[in-house]
């Protein structure tokens, strides 16, 4: 968890003032239940956000496509549009997903984790997705999560970069833009990074509300249903603004040549860690990273049920070339600006 560093700056105390109550949204609605004194006001969030909810029209994705109630969506970090679409990958390139599969494996299971043998990647209708090579019954371990694996701001102090992120943390820097920047100069390493067989598998870039023009945005605030995602979306755009200003301001001056990142760079790792990341155990809110719990892709009312520690064993028994999906708990305007994914019932932006 992050420790308290002080009196923030001014900036701060704005940003914290409206999205302490997007909490529920931006830890992508994956809550996990304790028994501690932050329950009731994340219950009380939970209960606000749905009420406002119940009477608007869920729509769907800003490609103009329309899907039922239930499908699956690509979600997660492997759910990624494939080059070039269609329904089937290409042999080359399904054999470089299957090597960073591999690699990815065994980099989990050096570090302590463990995955199901049973499981493998591909590509299905241009979308990345986790299925089952063979029958899985129910109750045998899907995966277990190593504690260590963690991408956060501890991580970032341990690195060979930690001298930065001290000066960072010691200047008031905001949580998750630490994370973010932690995440972007990790994936500037390439193979130098220890987190790279990760982020071979992590999407190389995002088609969602962050993407808009301004008048999109506009045309999407005038479709009935979509108010909430618009919003949404408002107030991403704020909190990206906030932390590019507040990194061009007191980060660029001073940082080493490996820490001048693009504007591009910085939305990369921004729509990593809000479609990827989870909130800290205390509830405090800041993001961290969990490597595989955010690869498979969402679909509602899955029955496994998306976490990030501890172990996930089969809630069913899955049969070989079944999808592995996860329900993130996500409400479906959260989906379309977070991923730009087909939700049911309104036919969203056309692009």
């Amino acid at each position: 968890a992050s420790p308290n560093v002080g009196p923030r700056n001014p900036l701060h105390d704005t940003f914290v003032e409206w999205a302490s109550s997007l909490e529920f949204y931006l830890s992508r609605g994956k809550v996990t239940m304790r028994a501690t004194r932050n329950t009731a006001l994340l219950q009380l969030v939970i209960a606000l956000t749905l009420v406002s909810l119940v009477s608007c029209q869920f729509f769907v994705n800003l490609g103009d496509k329309t899907k039922g109630s239930g499908t699956e969506v690509g979600a997660g970090g492997g759910g990624a549009d494939v080059a070039g679409g269609g329904d089937v990958a290409t042999g080359d390139s399904q054999a470089a997903l299957q090597e960073d599969w591999t690699a990815f494996v065994k980099w989990f299971r050096s570090n302590g984790g463990i995955i199901s043998s049973k499981l493998t990647i591909k590509v299905r209708n241009g979308r990345q997705g986790v299925y089952f090579k063979e029958r899985m019954r129910r109750g045998e371990t899907i995966v277990s999560f190593p504690r260590n694996l963690r991408l956060d701001e501890k991580t970032a102090m341990k690195g060979k970069a930690g001298h930065i992120f001290q000066r960072l943390k010691s200047d008031n820097c905001y949580p998750d833009l630490l994370v973010i920047l932690h995440i972007v100069h990790e994936r500037s390493l390439g193979k130098d990074s220890f987190w790279n067989p990760y982020f071979k598998l992590l999407r190389t870039s995002y088609n969602n509300i962050m993407g808009l023009t301004e008048p999109q945005m506009k045309t999407l605030l005038r479709r009935p249903g979509c108010e909430n995602t618009y919003n949404l979306g408002v107030m991403m755009r704020r909190t990206f603004n906030n932390f590019y200003e507040w990194y061009k301001k007191n980060i660029e001056p001073w940082a080493p040549p490996e820490f001048q990142f693009s504007r591009d760079d910085m939305m990369w790792g921004f729509n990593t860690l809000v479609t990827c990341g989870w909130g800290q155990q205390n509830g405090n809110g800041d993001k961290q990273m969990v490597p595989f719990s955010d690869i498979p892709n969402h679909r509602r009312e899955s029955a496994q049920k998306a976490s990030n520690r501890g172990f996930i064993s089969a809630a069913k028994e899955y049969q070989a070339g079944e999808e592995l999906t996860f329900d993130y708990g996500l409400l479906n305007d959260a989906v379309l600006a977070y991923y730009g994914q087909p939700t049911p019932d309104c036919r969203g932006l056309k692009r």
